[in-house]
């Protein structure tokens, strides 16, 4: 008679050190764009919602709503260690709007 079989034990996550997620994360951040980085800090340390950080950078509630779904894919591709999509929308402000046209 065999023994019954287990079902595998479900997957987790490998536990990593604090400081090597500090870095990691650090790491995928440098590799954003600094406005990217500025609609970071304000819809997640100054927790304003996308409508008040869209009249902050003077831009439509769309843009501010598609880019930072975009910025969390392409943070989530780097912490994994895939590499960020070529095609991935980046987020412009005007001033940078106006810096590329002149």
């Amino acid at each position: 008679m065999r023994p019954p079989t287990l079902a595998p034990a479900p997957r987790r996550p490998v536990a990593v050190p604090r400081h090597d997620r500090r870095g990691a994360v650090a790491r995928a951040l440098s590799r954003c764009a600094a406005r990217e980085r500025v609609l970071l800090a304000l819809l997640l340390f100054e927790r304003l919602t996308p409508a008040e950080a869209a009249d902050v950078l003077q831009v439509p509630v769309d843009r501010v709503e598609r880019a930072y779904a975009a910025l969390l894919v392409q943070l989530r591709d780097l912490l994994h260690g895939r590499a960020p999509r070529a095609d991935a929308p980046r987020f412009a402000t005007p001033s940078a709007r106006l810096r590329r046209a002149s």
